[in-house]
């Protein structure tokens, strides 16, 4: 039976030039151990066999905790690692076809980064949450499209009957000024696994929204 969305605050997205000598699998142990509930893997440039050995311990360690592992862009190694989510862009396989692909069970996110791709992953049966931004500018993905600002993230929390998941560029400065607009999931990547003390990190990020 596929799994909602976690009602959790941060969502995890992994990237191993942030995460020093630790790497993507280690980093995974310490966010778990502070209580992060959906983990992201998100390597495009890896060779494959390193991606499916990485996302395999990932999803172990991710069942141990009672926690949700997605793997971005490619259905193939969700399916082979047992991930519980696949995320895709807006240039990646259409959510229908992901869905054949990975079966009725697995979690299918969608980014979207205008009004308008808002409104028609609204209409996709496939899709189970939405992953809007980038709000904020952000260096962590080359190819992303201009920063859509709050506005954007306005528009999906009004529109939106899924589960919203905020992300670009959000950090422990700006966190806070998307709390208040009543946003609940917020992804991060360069603030979160960039940290020196993870498991610190987590409890500022969840300070700073929560004064």
């Amino acid at each position: 039976m596929k799994k909602n969305l976690p009602q959790t605050d941060i969502y995890a997205i992994l990237s191993d030039a942030c995460s020093g000598s630790r790497g993507n699998v280690e980093t995974a142990r310490f966010l778990l151990k502070a209580g992060i509930k959906i983990i992201q893997y998100r390597e495009k440039d890896f060779p494959m066999r390193r991606k499916y050995e990485e996302c395999v311990a990932i999803s172990r360690l991710c069942r141990e905790y009672d926690a949700c592992f997605i793997v971005n862009d490619d259905a193939g190694l969700a399916i082979a690692c047992g991930a519980e989510g696949l995320h895709l862009g807006q240039d990646d396989l259409p959510s229908d076809a992901a869905r054949r692909v990975v079966g009725a069970d697995m979690l299918i996110g969608l980014s979207v980064a205008t009004p308008e791709e808002i409104d028609k992953a609204l209409t996709i049966p496939e899709v189970d949450y939405l992953g809007v931004g980038p709000v904020f500018a952000t260096s962590t993905k080359p190819d992303a499209a201009p920063p859509g600002g709050v506005a954007l993230l306005e528009y999906a929390l009004k529109r939106s009957h899924l589960p919203v998941v905020a992300i670009g560029g959000i950090n422990r400065e700006n966190i806070g000024s998307l709390a208040e607009r009543e946003c609940k999931c917020f992804a991060i990547v360069s603030d979160l696994i960039g940290a020196e003390d993870l498991i610190q990190r987590v409890f500022d990020l969840r300070s700073a929204f929560s004064v």
